[in-house]
């Protein structure tokens, strides 16, 4: 469940800015020599999919590409300049001029021979080459297709909780803090096991995610990702799912009851925004909101899950989501209709999953931070309870002392604000949002000890 404290802005996305460090085909002109002093031998290129299939061919073959564009899935015709297990790079004709454009392999969706296709299917989605459409087959890429190229840092971040209260933006910011001393480019995995939460702290996490994503490569590994901890996955270009994993649901609540009308609208319109920042339908989050957004998919035959078309209705062949349910997916149908990327139990997989010989985390400081934070949360709810029975019950001999009790525990109590503002409000005992109100029951406690002190002397 979301809970709103704060109305959906809808204007959440209107500075959004779709660049990231990671970004595949963009211009780089000055890469390689221009198309025309290739010569008449056309050395090899073999070129790797993020899939794990392997497209072989030649510089100077002209070629159809569909890859990642910032969070947007994009198609491109040119002439290979180069090719390798990291990078392809093609010559692309645009407005009469010529220039080159660098796509890194972990952006590469799928790549076709222009002189072996033959038909275009409905719907203008190009016929797959034999060499590069190749699926991988099961649940993720077979160790063997893991790519060969340099290493990354690894920071693994584990988010659990409710949103807002164990899972907030402030760990996200810090791991991507950590990532920056290594430099652009840093692999950051957010482990995600969370019921959902606030509808404000999935605001702030999407500030934090879009920022990220600039320096980052970012990637969501799911155990449990219900409502706002769906909404904040959406946001990655890439998710993995664990076998048991769930992601979806993004029902916000007012109180008991689902938001309905104009505000439903705009909620709607917000997370199928952020599906598609992610590179996906924005049918597939709108469905997970509300029961009558309908969702179903196809599989072009002769295509695979990454070219999959869905629809807002239930005319295609696998039904996801119908007008009894909200949509919440699972391992098995996340991966065949082409919403996940890979699924994996252990760090082993993932790192399968992710095209990487091995699996080397930088330091374990993004655990450690979710470890601190968990347990400063755990130590504020006790204090609160402790400090809240001191305050109904004080230790004392006569009043005076009674009231200087008091006065100690309010003050440990607005002192725990500062360092862990959602364990005061959040978690029951829950205490008000104003921390001013408390200060102002302070003051007067000071004031009464002030006068029964003048009236003893």
């Amino acid at each position: 469940m979301i809970t709103r404290n704060s109305r959906p802005s809808r204007s959440f996305f209107s500075q959004l800015l779709l660049g990231s460090v990671l970004a595949a085909c963009v211009s780089a002109s000055a890469l390689s020599a221009p198309l025309s002093s290739m010569t008449s031998a056309a050395p090899p290129v073999s070129v790797k999919l993020k899939s794990g299939a392997q497209f072989k061919g030649e510089v100077g073959e002209r070629v159809r590409v569909k890859c990642m564009q910032g969070a947007a899935e994009t198609t491109l015709e040119g002439t290979i300049v180069k090719g390798d297990a990291k990078v392809l790079v093609l010559a692309v004709d645009k407005n009469g001029k010529t220039s080159n454009v660098t796509i890194l392999a972990f952006d590469l969706r799928s790549i076709e021979s222009l002189a072996a296709a033959t038909t275009t299917p409905t719907g203008g989605k190009p016929a797959p080459s034999t060499a590069a459409s190749a699926d991988a087959k099961g649940l993720a890429p077979t160790a063997t297709s893991a790519t060969a190229r340099a290493i990354p840092n690894i920071f693994v971040l584990p988010l659990e909780g409710t949103v807002g209260i164990g899972m907030r933006h402030e760990e996200i910011e810090q791991i991507g803090k950590e990532a920056d001393k290594m430099g652009p480019g840093q692999l950051i995995v957010l482990l995600i096991d969370s019921p959902g939460g606030l509808v404000i702290e999935g605001d702030r996490i999407h500030e934090t995610m879009k920022e990220l994503k600039k320096r980052h490569r970012v990637v969501a590994w799911i155990k449990r990702a219900i409502s706002a901890a769906a909404f904040t996955s959406l946001h990655c270009d890439e998710i993995y799912f664990m076998r048991v994993g769930a992601l979806g649901s993004i029902t916000m609540f007012s109180g008991q009851t689902a938001i309905s009308g104009n505000e439903l609208v705009a909620w709607l319109d917000k997370v199928g925004e952020a599906t598609e920042i992610g590179g996906r339908s924005a049918y597939i989050g709108r469905a997970m909101v509300t029961n009558p957004e309908l969702l179903s998919y196809d599989i072009p035959e002769g295509y695979t899950r990454q070219d999959t078309v869905f629809y807002n209705t239930m005319q295609g062949k696998y039904k996801l989501s119908n007008e009894l349910e909200n949509l919440t997916f699972n391992a098995d149908n996340a991966w065949h209709c082409g919403f996940s990327d890979g699924t994996a139990d252990t760090v082993e997989e993932l790192a399968v999953c992710l095209q990487l010989t091995e699996w080397k985390e930088a330091s374990d400081v993004g655990r450690k931070i979710h470890e601190n934070w968990q347990k400063l949360l755990k130590d504020c709810v006790e204090q609160k309870t402790k400090l809240l029975a001191d305050l109904e019950n004080p230790a004392g001999s006569d009043d005076a002392a009674m009231l200087g009790a008091r006065i100690k525990a309010l003050t440990e109590l607005i002192r725990w604000y500062d360092r862990c503002k959602p364990g005061m409000v959040y978690e029951a005992p829950n205490l008000p949002e104003d921390v001013d109100l408390l200060k102002k029951q302070l003051a007067e406690f000071k004031k009464a000890l002030g006068q029964m002190k003048k009236r003893g002397a």
